[in-house]
This record gives C-alpha cells, structure tokens and sequence, in this order.
C-alpha cells in the first residue's frame, strides 16, 4: 500500500495505472489517498511526477488560482 496527502501526485499515480483503494477526507481537512502498490513503484512514480511537465503544469494552476483568489470583484 501506499499513502499521500497530494491530489497531483495520487491523479499521477491513478494515470500511471495504480489502482486507488480509497480515499477519504482527515478531520484536519486534508486529503487521504490509498494505493493498491504490490509492486512498489508509488515512490519511483511520484518522484517522476515531481520532475515532469505534470508538476509544473500543477503549479501554474495553483499559482493562477492565488492570483485569481487576490483579486477583488468590483
């Protein structure tokens, strides 16, 4: 099994083929995803997620979402 709390990597992981087994919400608010990983390559794939266009692409949304969030409506 294999367990994090980043909705980018677990989208990876379920895009690179491993099976979700469950996902919940903490009381803390943050998110819980499980992974059927009887291979283990959760770890290797989320290291290359880290270094691909996917996390880039990521971070631009989070940094457009900031932007977005700093502006006032008129």
């Amino acid at each position: 099994m294999f367990e994090t709390n980043d909705i980018a990597i677990a989208a990876y992981l379920m895009m690179k083929g491993l099976p979700l087994k469950d996902c919940s919400i903490a009381p803390t608010g943050k998110y819980i995803f499980i992974f059927h990983d009887p291979n283990n390559l959760a770890h290797q794939l989320s290291l290359e997620f880290l270094n691909s266009d996917c996390s880039r692409f990521d971070n631009q949304m989070r940094n457009l979402r900031k932007l977005l969030a700093s502006k006032k409506r008129p």
